[in-house]
């Protein structure tokens, strides 16, 4: 599934803005609503629908989506496609009466070829179910019993993780046409041999087609003849490439062109040639040491929820860079193609994240959680494959990873991933001591969650950092491999401010971040550390929260504390 494009063989149709939307709180309007829901309210698309008006904030069941749109009379004659970029959490599609179907996940896209069901004289509808209910086998999961449950009991709403639980339409819906015939799918590989770079393709096409395959990179064309096939691979090499990397990430525009008879197809890639590879106990990027300073983030801001707004991306990226961060990790879920596309340009790098947040211990048991994370780990990388920022895949964040009966389980989601990309690392993300965790050893490189002096030692600084030190080199000596923390830090409420710190003040946070960030720093097997978090972000409301998370080291508004200019002086330094 390639991102829309508009070119002069492609066009697009945007179908974002106000939408009709009506609530069906006990789930069972399918046989009713499917051709028309009735008008309660009016909500906009892209953004999840709980924070656009008062009584929604709370709303977990299933919501109704309701669009009228036109299709002009010249796209006749050509395949039309929906695609509805994500929506959380499972949901089910129909036009002007028709089912397309249902897709099962948040955060990835999913898409139906609709042409036989669309109207070029009159009006056409669409109406989209989108379930938010929380549900013990889904990712992540709900409504589980107390006793499988480690973490966030008997908070508000009971989604039992560590963010808000928001539900809707939370990226763009388009309608796209192409030709009959057309490229479906382009998976990219690069190489570095000597001073040159290699890019080698695989084009799928959506059936048998016959004609002229051409590849255009830097005005050179590559020209085949293509007899009844559906799939093209092929190389083209670049004498003298620039690597992409994140002072200078440089980008290769490859234009792929399929010529059937009278018929035409175009699309641009913009590729990035890279290595990326552990060695010993260091990450190289293009056979560089490299170490990842940066964040755990969450895509989150005021009224829009999880909805994509590219303000709100820029506004990231420039902060991010501000602060002097060269890596994120998507936590806890695949982000935007629009946010990977402009890491590309800008050159941070990418820890790509599946939603198996998983504060449940029992997933191992069950075949459906098993499948369903080896199915969002097929849509994560088949979507990011090509992006070169991303540089690593997590596969699950906390889980259990210390019962035995765990470990085919986490093994089988390695194997799984790796029969995928063979290239990158992969690594899931521990939360608890080291000792008796049966699953990290299959993976790649080791991630810790760690928050001495917050949850343990708390409001003492130094005794949490003398506890950091010893723990990371107790987990080197059990597995030697790299290891990277993926969160640590402490809440800090903008505003609150005491000498000398105390929990929750800035200066806490501030003097804890950067004290055990040169710890993490300074060990000869450590390949990174990422801040818990960029920003303060919404969640469940319970006791141990104060209306949000706040270990952002930004506001929710995206406004610096204290901490965020004590890392910049560090990470500038750097």
């Amino acid at each position: 599934m390639l991102y829309p494009q508009l070119n002069y063989k492609r066009s697009i149709i945007s179908l974002d803005g106000f939408w009709d939307f009506a609530l069906d709180p006990e789930n069972n309007q399918e046989s009713n609503w499917y051709k028309s829901i009735p008008k309660q309210y009016e909500v906009a698309v892209p953004a999840s629908w709980n924070e656009q008006h008062q009584d929604l904030m709370n709303f977990f069941e299933t919501g109704w989506y309701q669009k009228e749109f036109y299709i002009p009379q010249e796209m006749q004659g050509k395949l039309l496609h929906l695609r509805i970029g994500s929506a959380n959490y499972l949901s089910k599609v129909w036009i002007n009466g028709h089912y397309l179907g249902e897709h099962e996940g948040g955060h990835l896209p999913f898409e139906f070829e609709i042409s036989e069901f669309i109207h070029y004289d009159q009006e056409n509808k669409v109406v989209i179910a989108v379930d938010a209910r929380f549900l013990p086998d889904r990712l992540p999961p709900g409504n589980v019993e107390d006793e499988q449950i480690i973490g966030f009991k008997g908070q508000y709403p009971n989604n039992y993780y560590d963010f808000f639980p928001y539900g809707g339409i939370e990226r763009s819906v388009v309608i796209y046409a192409t030709n009959q015939s057309y490229m479906e799918q382009i998976k990219i590989d690069t190489e570095v041999i000597g001073n040159s770079g290699v890019i080698h393709y695989q084009v799928t096409f959506n059936k048998l087609v016959t004609g002229i395959f051409k590849v255009v990179l830097n005005k050179q064309s590559h020209q085949s003849a293509i007899n009844n096939v559906s799939s093209i691979q092929g190389s083209v090499k670049i004498d003298e490439a620039i690597l992409w990397s994140p002072k200078n990430p440089h980008l290769y525009e490859l234009k792929f062109i399929l010529n059937e008879q009278e018929m035409e197809d175009h699309y641009i890639m913009m590729i990035g040639i890279r290595t990326i590879e552990i060695k010993g106990t260091k990450l190289l990027l293009n056979g560089e040491e490299i170490f990842l300073r940066g964040f755990g983030m969450h895509e989150d801001f005021p009224v829009l929820g999880k909805g994509i707004n590219e303000a709100v991306i820029i506004k990231d990226f420039n902060m991010l860079k501000w602060m002097g961060a060269n890596s994120i990790r998507t936590s806890h879920y695949p982000y935007s193609e629009e946010f990977l596309d402009y890491a590309d340009r800008s050159g941070l790098l990418i820890i790509g994240e599946t939603p198996f947040v998983d504060f449940v211990r029992s997933h191992y048991k069950g075949d459906k959680i098993l499948s369903q994370a080896k199915k969002v780990i097929s849509e994560m990388i088949y979507r990011d494959y090509n992006h070169p920022s991303i540089i690593m895949w997590s596969l699950a964040n906390e889980g259990d990873t210390f019962v035995p009966e765990a470990d085919a389980f986490y093994k089988a989601l390695y194997n799984h991933a790796k029969s995928l990309d063979g290239q990158r690392p992969i690594s899931i993300v521990n939360c608890v001591d080291i000792k008796g965790d049966v699953a990290l050893k299959h993976f790649d490189v080791i991630c810790l969650n760690r928050y001495y002096g917050w949850y343990e030692q708390a409001g003492r600084i130094d005794l949490g950092c003398s506890v950091l030190n010893l723990k990371l080199d107790e987990c080197y000596e059990v597995f030697k491999k790299p290891i990277m923390i993926t969160e640590f830090g402490a809440d800090a409420v903008a505003g609150i401010h005491f000498d000398p710190p105390q929990q929750f003040s800035e200066e806490y946070q501030s003097d804890m971040v950067t004290k055990q960030y040169e710890i993490i720093e300074g060990k000869p097997y450590t390949i990174g550390a990422h801040v818990w978090c960029y920003a303060d972000f919404k969640t469940s409301q319970c006791p141990s929260r104060v209306v949000m998370n706040r270990k952002g080291l930004l506001t929710r508004e995206r406004q610096p504390k204290l901490a965020a200019h004590a890392i910049r002086r560090l990470w500038k330094k750097e």
